[in-house]
């Protein structure tokens, strides 16, 4: 289910959050906590809830000087999480 086949209130509130945690995670990328993998190409991988979204989860990789949002899923779903290198 889309957040936006409920509400579209609920889905502008979802961009907002979502974009307010994907900022905070660049200003301190360390405040999100590693995912636990045996995946390789997985390693660095972090992941943090969006504020007042608790069911969803932004996976990011720490990068130099950014970081790269890899993907948001939400609770519940295949966690398959592909990365391309680049």
């Amino acid at each position: 289910m889309y957040i936006a086949d409920g509400s579209i209130d609920a889905a502008l509130r979802f961009l907002e959050r979502a974009e307010q945690t994907i900022k905070g995670l660049a200003m301190l990328p360390e405040s999100g906590g590693p995912f636990a993998t045996s995946v390789p190409e997985l390693a660095g991988l972090r992941t943090r809830l969006v504020k007042d979204f608790s069911n969803h989860v932004v996976f990011y990789i720490e990068r130099e000087d950014s970081i790269e949002v890899v993907r948001v899923l939400r609770g519940g779903q295949h966690m398959d999480v592909e990365i391309t290198k680049s």
